[in-house]
């Protein structure tokens, strides 16, 4: 039987081996160390067949990472600290050598670009950054034969939609592996494995957890994949807490319900918006307008919950004052919440980015990105505009 994401977010990640007792809600475990009467179990232990030590291995990450590899689609699931600690741990297991080439997004999330700049600069890597979604990406793929390449899969702030699909073929014929970053769209939006991706990488302190209550991350694929950053993790030390997997995990039960709400009230939002005269434009995969919207509608299960939209005429104060009128989305450098967070791209999600890396990726000060949440939309849309409108002044 082939058993549906809806149903595996409510009951995948439940039951541990050796128990026929199986709770609804999980138990904490808090103990960081465990002890045993036969020292032959102590040692197998120690090889992360039990739970000896919380470093290794621990009950509660254990049920988060089944539950995440079910929803994926992926053999197994190794979880961290945070997103960043997930994607550090990802370039490190691919035991790059100078002179080697990674390949990631001009236009996306400035922070992992910071952070991949400072590896690559440390072991002299080649860092090339492409957008994804330009012709000829595929062709530059193939020339510069690169040994990772990192895909969003709906990048960040400005939403734009790259073929996965023209992505992973172009890795394959060279070699590459191929990560893909899917936090905005979730696995609920789009599967990256089965469009080609080797690793499916998540923040899960976003849209998994839902209740920006605990921080995050986790790497899906294949096992023997897995494997190797499992085992990096017992030596790195970047390991996720108890509270914060079973935070995640009973976020992850209404995962389903939580995404096809907030991509139908972005979806609205993002029309609404499109009609204001005080907007340069809105950014939405879900627009006929938006740039990659053939594509998305390929690859993605809908437009997804995050909408962008430039304020005509404005700078960073008018960006600024409109952060400060708002009433019902709450100004914040995060997204996945059930409220509506609102930042200022160019201060917030691009601020480790050049002013001219910001230009060359197209993000500009007048840059606002929206994380829809479960309020009623038109409240949503109505409390942008008034705070648009007071933000220039209108």
């Amino acid at each position: 039987m082939s058993t549906k994401q809806k149903t595996l977010a409510v009951h995948a990640g439940t039951r541990l081996t050796g128990s026929k007792a199986v709770p609804v809600s999980p138990p904490i475990s808090v103990s960081a160390v465990s002890w045993f009467d036969s020292s032959d179990d102590l040692d197998g232990a120690l090889d992360g067949k039990d739970y000896a030590y919380a470093r290794i291995s621990a009950p509660n990450t254990t049920l988060l990472e089944e539950a995440v590899a079910a929803l994926e689609g992926a053999e197994a699931c190794v979880a961290y600290a945070s997103g960043m600690a997930a994607l550090r741990s990802l370039f490190e297991a691919q035991d790059f050598r100078p002179g080697d080439r990674l390949v990631m997004p001009a236009d996306g999330y400035g922070v992992t670009r910071a952070l991949y700049k400072k590896l690559c600069a440390a072991l002299g890597v080649e860092l090339h950054a492409l957008k994804l979604t330009d012709a000829g990406t595929q062709a530059r793929i193939r020339e510069l034969k690169p040994r990772l390449v990192l895909a969003e899969s709906i990048t960040n702030p400005l939403l734009r939609v790259a073929d996965l699909r023209e992505l992973a073929k172009a890795c394959r014929d060279v070699g590459a592996a191929f990560a893909v970053d899917a936090t905005f769209p979730s696995p609920m939006g789009q599967r990256v494995l089965e469009l080609g991706a080797d690793y499916a990488v998540q923040s899960t302190s976003k849209w998994l957890n839902g209740h920006s209550d605990a921080l995050g991350g986790t790497v899906s694929g294949a096992r023997s994949r897995i494997d190797v950053l499992r085992a990096a993790r017992v030596l790195s030390g970047d390991v996720l807490g108890p509270f914060e997997a079973w935070l995640t995990l009973r976020g992850l039960r209404t995962l389903p319900v939580r995404m096809k709400a907030h991509a139908e009230h972005a979806a609205h939002v993002a029309r609404r918006l499109a009609e204001s005269p005080l907007l340069e434009r809105v950014i939405y995969p879900g627009l006929a307008s938006h740039p990659d919207h053939a594509v998305a509608r390929e690859v993605l299960k809908d437009g997804g919950p995050m909408v962008s939209f430039e304020i005509r005429g404005a700078g960073r104060p008018e960006a600024m004052r409109f952060l400060e009128a708002l009433k019902v989305g709450r100004p914040g450098p995060s997204l996945g919440d059930v409220c509506t967070l609102v930042m200022h791209a160019a201060s917030a999600s691009a601020r480790r980015l050049t002013p001219e890396e910001r230009k060359a990726a197209g993000i500009r000060e007048s840059l606002i990105r929206v994380s829809v949440g479960l309020e009623d939309p038109d409240d949503v849309v109505d409390d942008l505009l008034q705070a648009v409108a007071q933000g220039v002044g209108r």
